[in-house]
């Protein structure tokens, strides 16, 4: 994450007029169009009637269902026997010649069913009514296949009430009708007890419930949407998980409002310009400015410019003119400036008495939103501190929301809350709290089991305070997986080791209650019920049970050496070549006994650092997309990833001369650049000094005979340096062409055929992930001065790197490929979890961080940020961590610096309460007398 609060590069302002996706922009609309309509939901599943383009009418429904539907809902009927159900639809319509040409040119054989919502319903249907069918054909002695064929029918059952409750426009009638009383002859039959033990298939795993699912707001865009209806001042508490949209609830905030965007990590801010832009918005940027002269207008935003001759487009903008934008987008420094600079922008009519009319400014029309404010806060103190203090006593704005996913409650920010109400009277204060639990995303300790509360202690007066923090921060609801979850459930409930208030069937009571949400909720609220004398025998057994989620296997060993198990020799076999020898231990290894083998009988251990050889041996656990690793130490992680990786010394050899070469070379180049640099400001000066010199030569001369037309001295000095400047070119391009390519063999790139093949060979890894990379990406870094050797050696790996590089391109470079998912593992510290918007599917937590648990919880919120479900998982290297996250803490950092910082006073904490301090900073309180000597002073002026 870059703090740095200074103006955007050229690359970054590249970066905002890359336009979104398709698919992101219609995201980005609903959310807009939300504001207005909190209800709006779009589908991009079409009916029969709007793939077909024809007008709907009832006739043209029914002529349609009889068309493309009738006779496979009747063949349904009479195969599978389905009763009592009955087609109200006449079996000859009449329509009109026009649409029927329309229809006979869509050939019903071409058509793509699987685009077209009803045939998607029917082939569910199909499925359900097949899988019941053979129900009644198993004999009572086939107990396995009628199970298999209950689940297949309970599945296909369940998607279909869930799938008719979407939004699909103009959706034939007569389809839904009979599917849903097909669904009512059914549904009685089914045990709810099966639906929830089959969760992860049923709803994790199930991949029509997503793929056709409504896009609609969360709720706590609905919440803040509805909230800021209201003009009157208001302080909202905005929390809600990351990756759920809290980052561009600006856009929607910007139908109503003026939006001044408050961001400490520039990526952030400059994810929401660059979705901005997409559609349409007109932003201003205020990055690194001391005054309102800093702040840079979007061409959108523009409304005073010169126009390029030769474009016809906008040429040289007046940034002083704001007052077409609608957001300002801007760094902590910089709030104050751009706040007066929206201020000045955002104006009302009142009528004076003598009827006349005067614009006036108006702060209520004006919306400040604190994009995690968070951030800094967990340090006892940083140089943002005092700059955040200032920005919030100097604020003039009445409506303040602050948002991120880790924000303290409303009652830990009493100072905070109090200060702004007595600021902006009549104030209201709101807490938005949203948990997002679409998804599963497992927590991995470092011997590879997964982590759920029922696992972290013995003592059951413990397991009930950690269900009441989860209960506290349903956030982590999204971290519980659900596997775990359902097994922990239907045990119990099998086993009777609750009350019969809290079985399945007493919570569960319609099917469309059943949903990953509140399955989780249920789980919590079952472990606060267990009846107190089973939990020894409950905690026991899942303990003995246990097993890891990720395990290395045994086949190889970590240089990269086959392990291979010999036959014992033991009594009645003779071994020729052994006799008369002593017997010596071979090579052998002993499998514990617990040990699983995999579907495709690769063996495997229960070892103590299970997924750590990350570049080889553990490669083929990180699948379906990118990683990310933090750690305090990257350049100890890099070195141990090269390390592990095992590349012959004859190869790391030709590359070392490689880039020592292309180092060599690079060094000549920003010579030559920086020559390039000083003849330019020098051709500059000298052009300067040309025209003051022409100017004093002719400033008294009247006549025009009389004026000096011969080229000057530094005329002629400029155009013998043009010859220089063309050599120099010249010499930069050749020295660049012997640049030489250095390329690692894909037996050392994570998770490449070749690399599998050494590293896990017989495993099933047709989902490892691995980079992809350009040469002339990697051509691009080699270019790179001030880049240590082994981050090049890395990239060639497929791993990048987030730190404080002295050279900001090989960042800029490293955004792109984490952005386009080129990289296999991004390495990164600590101050890069916030805000990240990339999308990672694993992430590991080095041992040597030493974070809070608001921050561990941001660490987690980098893995499973886009609305799909993959393999996801978040490994532990310390389980105090995993502790840390599921235990409740008082006296957290973030709580008593937010309640310092947001604050008018200055206040401190003495370990129980907040007090004024006795030792008030007496600079400041000289500065605020200048200050209003200063305004008596101009009152006094404007008096006289």
């Amino acid at each position: 994450m870059d703090l740095t609060q200074r103006k955007l590069n050229k690359s970054e302002w590249d970066s905002i007029e890359v336009p979104v996706s398709a698919d992101e922009k219609i995201i980005l609309q609903l959310i807009i169009n939300g504001y207005n309509d909190v209800n709006n939901k779009k589908n991009n599943y079409i009916s029969i009637i709007s793939f077909l383009k024809i007008d709907y009418n009832e006739k043209m429904e029914d002529y349609l269902f009889n068309t493309y539907f009738r006779k496979i809902i009747e063949g349904l009927i009479s195969k599978y026997s389905v009763k009592n159900i009955e087609i109200d639809v006449k079996s000859i319509i009449k329509i009109n010649s026009a649409d029927k040409i329309r229809l006979e040119r869509n050939n019903f054989d071409t058509i793509d069913k699987t685009e077209i919502y009803e045939f998607i319903l029917l082939s569910h249907l199909e499925q359900m009514l097949k899988f019941k069918h053979k129900m009644y054909l198993t004999t009572s002695k086939q107990v396995d296949k009628n199970i298999e064929n209950n689940k297949q029918f309970i599945f296909h059952l369940f998607t279909l009430i869930k799938l008719i409750q979407n939004n699909i426009i103009k959706i034939n009638k007569h389809i839904i009708s009979i599917i849903k009383n097909i669904i009512d002859i059914y549904k009685e039959e089914i045990d709810i007890n099966i639906i929830i033990e089959n969760a992860v298939e049923c709803i994790e795993k199930n991949a029509s419930l997503l793929k056709y699912a409504d896009m609609e707001l969360y709720d706590h865009q609905k919440q803040i949407f509805t909230l800021c209806k209201n003009k009157d001042p208001k302080f909202i508490l905005y929390t809600a998980p990351t990756g759920t949209g809290k980052t561009m609830t600006p856009l929607a905030l910007s139908e109503d409002y003026k939006v001044i965007f408050v961001c400490a990590a520039r990526h952030v801010g400059l994810a929401l310009a660059r979705a901005a832009i997409s559609v349409g918005k007109k932003i201003a940027f205020a990055f690194g400015c001391s005054s309102a002269d800093d702040i840079r207008l979007h061409y959108y935003a523009a409304k005073v410019y010169t126009k390029n001759k030769k474009t016809g487009g906008i040429g040289k903008v007046d940034n002083s003119v704001g007052s077409e934008v609608e957001i300002i987008i801007c760094d902590i420094k910089s709030y104050l400036p751009a706040m007066y600079y929206m201020k000045s922008f955002t104006t009302k009519t009142i009528i004076l008495e003598n009827e006349l009319e005067c614009q006036v400014e108006d702060v209520n029309k004006i919306i400040t939103y604190w994009d995690e404010p968070t951030i800094t806060m967990d340090y006892e103190e940083h140089e943002f501190h005092e700059i955040i203090r200032k920005n919030w006593k100097q604020n003039l704005i009445p409506n303040m929301v602050l948002s991120s996913a880790t924000l303290p409650k409303m009652h830990e920010l009493t100072e905070t809350i109090n200060d702004f109400t007595n600021k902006f009277n009549g104030s209201q204060v709101f807490s938005i709290v949203s948990h997002d639990c679409k998804k599963s995303i497992p927590l991995i300790n470092k011997d590879g089991f997964v982590v759920l509360p029922h696992y972290l202690n013995a003592d059951y007066s413990e397991i009930l305070k950690i269900a009441n923090h989860v209960k506290e921060n349903l956030t982590l609801l999204r971290y519980l997986d659900l596997k775990e979850v359902v097994d922990f459930i239907m045990y119990v409930n099998t086993n009777n080791f609750c009350n019969k208030k809290n079985k399945i069937n007493r919570h569960f009571t319609d099917i469309d209650n059943i949903n990953m949400t509140n399955i989780k909720i249920y789980y919590i609220n079952l472990l606060e019920n267990i009846l107190p004398e089973n939990w020894n025998i409950i905690y026991t057994n899942f303990i003995n049970l246990r097993q890891q989620k990720i395990r290395s296997n045994n086949l190889i060993d970590p240089k990269g050496n086959k392990i291979i198990k010999s036959n014992s020799i033991g009594p009645g076999v003779q071994n020729k070549e052994l006799e008369g020898k002593t017997i010596q231990r071979m090579v052998s290894e002993q499998v514990n006994v617990n040990t699983k083998i995999t579907t495709n009988q690769v063996p495997f251990v229960q070892n103590q650092n299970p997924g750590i050889y990350i570049t080889t041996k553990d490669a083929f656990t990180l699948t379906d997309g990118p990683t990310i690793f933090l750690s305090s130490d990257i350049e100890k992680i890099a070195k141990f990833c090269i390390q592990q990786a095992n590349i012959p010394s004859a190869v790391m050899s030709d590359l070392m001369t490689k880039i020592e070469f292309n180092n060599y070379l690079n060094e000549k180049i920003s010579a030559l650049i920086k020559k390039l640099e000083d003849i330019s400001e020098e051709n500059d000066k000298a052009k300067s000094d040309i025209g003051n010199s022409f100017k004093s030569r002719n400033k008294t001369s009247k006549d025009p005979r009389k004026i000096s037309r011969e080229p000057s001295k530094e005329i002629k000095e400029k155009d013998s340096s043009k010859g220089i400047i063309t050599e120099i070119n010249n010499e930069i391009t050749y020295l660049k062409s012997m640049i030489k390519t250095a390329s690692l063999n894909d037996t050392f790139i994570p998770n490449k055929v070749l690399h599998l093949d050494k590293w896990a060979e017989g495993i099933c890894a047709t989902n490892a992930f691995t980079s992809n990379i350009d040469e002339s990406i990697i051509n691009e870094i080699m270019l790179l001065n001030d880049i240590d050797d082994c981050w090049k050696i890395l990239l060639m790996m497929g791993i990048g790197s987030f730190t404080n590089h002295k050279n900001t391109e090989y960042t800029e470079i490293m955004k792109k490929l984490a952005d386009l998912k080129k990289l296999y593992i991004i390495i990164a510290n600590s101050d890069y979890i916030y805000g990240t918007n990339y999308q990672f599917c694993h992430a590991y937590l080095s041992k040597d961080l030493n974070l809070t648990q608001e921050k561990i919880i941001q660490a987690l919120g980098r893995v499973g940020r886009f609305n799909i479900q993959q393999n996801y998982t978040i490994r532990f290297r310390d389980d105090s961590q995993i502790l840390k996250l599921f235990n409740a803490e008082t006296n957290k950092p973030e709580v008593i610096n937010m309640n310092k910082l947001f604050n008018s006073n200055k206040v401190i904490w003495d370990g129980e309460n907040y007090i004024l301090d006795p030792n008030k900073d007496i600079e400041e309180d000289r500065n605020n007398q200048e200050q209003e000597d200063m305004s008596l002073s101009d009152n006094e002026e404007d008096e006289n």
